[in-house]
């Protein structure tokens, strides 16, 4: 045990719980509070890997991950038909990462992390969130929506890009928010006739991208990103808004989206990244998306919440609870590694999502050769697969 008295948590997601996981099994005792009335279910499918892979290696939970079952064969590349022009083997992906690489649906992330840490007794308080902060010499006042009180050691805010701690302890989220010109949207469809078959599929056209994943015979994961100006999109307008913006899309875009017409999407937001010129104060940090989002565009924002948390509870380990220390050193440790992936996410960002003024043939040829076997592993180291763990032999 290296906290002198109850850690706070507040967000149930990738970070919280990892976090939460780990203070655990060093002997700490952590609460964890989140602001749904249950563990979220909305999210998209993931790649997993990296850094990722190896907090949950050496967290014992890659046997979980690799019994989760899509039936997914190829990743393919179609026009507007159908046709693939690009079809990569799954077992090529494996190859170029060692094996260790799967598809993940982030609720089933969450649900394997948070499985682990109800076995390990970690205590959980859903349906609330934290309302105010008034820190101490010795603890932090905590004051909740539901009107109860709390005395923590030490509070750590992981409650993603729009962080309700991040706004007490630091302020308004424009002063950290960085807008990529992108919305995304997820939706999971329980029943469809579509003809999809065992191969995950992206099809893009000029300012808009659609990612199609297989879950079962009738099910199936579907996430759409598009170019537009930022605007303010109110939850029950953010259906429309997303058929509105893949109007005459080929491919099952547009009749995907028209059969939504009871359903509100299930993730939506805009690509927004995070960037914060100190990640704590006090006895109160930040961690995950809160302090360094990096937007999906990224392929990598589980895998470094999950490393920052690792790394976090580590260094409050190492300095024996001395919080300051542990929070600098952890900064230290993680903030580059961010800052580096932020800035390839914006870049990556530009070029992602076709413009009109893009060369289909050349965008092919690039998707082509970054997909070739013998090109395919450093494609992916300069995708974010060498791991930030990689040099860290505890």
């Amino acid at each position: 045990m290296a906290i002198d008295g109850r850690a706070l948590i507040s967000g149930a997601g990738i970070a919280g719980l990892t976090l939460a996981i780990c203070l655990k099994e060093y002997g700490d005792d952590p609460v964890v509070v989140e602001r749904s009335p249950a563990l979220p279910d909305e999210g998209y499918m993931m790649d997993f890997y990296g850094s990722g892979w190896d907090v949950a290696q050496r967290m014992g939970l890659t046997g979980k991950l690799r019994t989760l079952r899509y039936p997914i064969d190829k990743l393919q590349f179609v026009n507007s038909d159908g046709k693939p022009y690009t079809s990569v083997p799954i077992s090529r992906i494996k190859r170029a990462l060692d094996g260790k690489y799967v598809y993940v649906r982030r609720p089933d992330l969450v649900r394997i992390l948070y499985e682990r840490a109800e076995a390990l007794g970690v205590e959980f308080r859903f349906g609330t969130e934290i309302a105010d902060l008034r820190e101490q010499d010795t603890h932090v006042d905590v004051a909740f929506e539901d009107r109860s009180e709390g005395e923590f050691a030490l509070v750590f805010g992981a409650d993603g890009v729009h962080s309700g701690v991040r706004r007490l302890m630091f302020g308004d989220e424009s002063q950290f928010a960085r807008f990529l010109g992108a919305y995304v949207a997820a939706f999971h469809i329980e029943d469809h006739d579509l003809p999809v078959g065992r191969f995950a599929q992206i099809h893009e056209e000029p300012n808009r991208v659609a990612f199609y994943y297989p879950l079962g015979e009738r099910k199936l994961d579907a996430t759409f990103v598009f170019r537009l100006d930022e605007v303010d999109v109110p939850p029950e307008q953010q259906l429309s808004f997303v058929q509105r913006a893949f109007k005459g899309a080929g491919w099952i875009g547009e009749a995907l989206l028209s059969s939504c017409k009871e359903s509100a999407p299930l993730y939506f937001d805009t690509l927004t990244q995070i960037a914060i010129p100190r990640w704590s104060r006090g006895r109160v940090t930040l961690l995950g998306d809160a302090c360094g989002c990096l937007t999906l565009l990224a392929g990598q924002g589980s895998h470094m919440a999950m490393a920052g948390a690792y790394i976090l509870a580590q260094e409050l380990q190492r300095y024996d609870g001395n919080h300051a220390a542990a929070f600098a050193s952890y900064e230290a440790m993680m903030k580059p590694a961010i800052a580096e992936r932020q800035e390839d996410a914006a870049a990556f960002a530009k070029v992602f999502i076709p413009t009109t003024q893009s060369k289909p043939w050349l965008r092919r040829l690039v998707i082509g050769t970054a997909f070739n076997p013998l090109v395919l592993p450093f494609a992916f180291k300069a995708f974010g697969a060498r791991s930030v763990l990689e040099d860290d032999e505890v």
